[in-house]
């Protein structure tokens, strides 16, 4: 796993022997720039995780009380971890660590488990309960990340 992003980390690839171009170094510096921004998003989403994933599950309970009463630590769980790896793709500023981390993995446990609707409604769920705590600013730099 690269420490910085995928798409940094190819230019730099690309510019191999020689100096950055103007557009390499704009995604450079778009990079830098956002970052006190994607740091206090990820500070918040580690620091309310549980809460948001408690939040998202009580509202599932109610539409779905079995689902919860029989896989509710699993689904706890993956939620979880899914929240742990969009704030650190936030972090990174790179969706295609979270492409690859979690939305593979994830999609391939639904189709095995024949969940997808239900857990469509988790997610949907827990990012209602994010967006009621976090800043709007925080919800920009996330919203790329929870669109279906």
């Amino acid at each position: 796993m690269y420490a910085i992003n995928s798409d940094i980390a190819q230019k730099c690839i690309e510019a191999d022997g020689r100096y950055l171009n103007h557009g390499e170094m704009q995604t450079l510096e778009k990079y830098i720039d956002t970052y006190q921004t994607r740091l206090a998003t990820y500070q918040a989403l580690r620091k309310g995780s549980n809460q948001f994933v408690i939040g998202a599950l009580k509202k599932l309970s109610r539409q779905h009380p079995d689902l919860i009463r029989n896989h509710g630590k699993r689904c706890h769980y993956d939620m979880t971890t899914t929240l742990r790896y969009l704030a650190l793709a936030i972090l990174r500023d790179d969706a295609l660590f979270f492409q690859d981390s979690v939305v593979i993995w994830l999609d391939s446990v639904l189709v095995a488990h024949q969940r997808h609707h239900q857990c469509a409604e988790a997610y949907r769920y827990l990012f209602e309960e994010i967006s009621e705590y976090l800043p709007p600013q925080a919800i920009r730099i996330i919203s790329p990340y929870t669109e279906e």
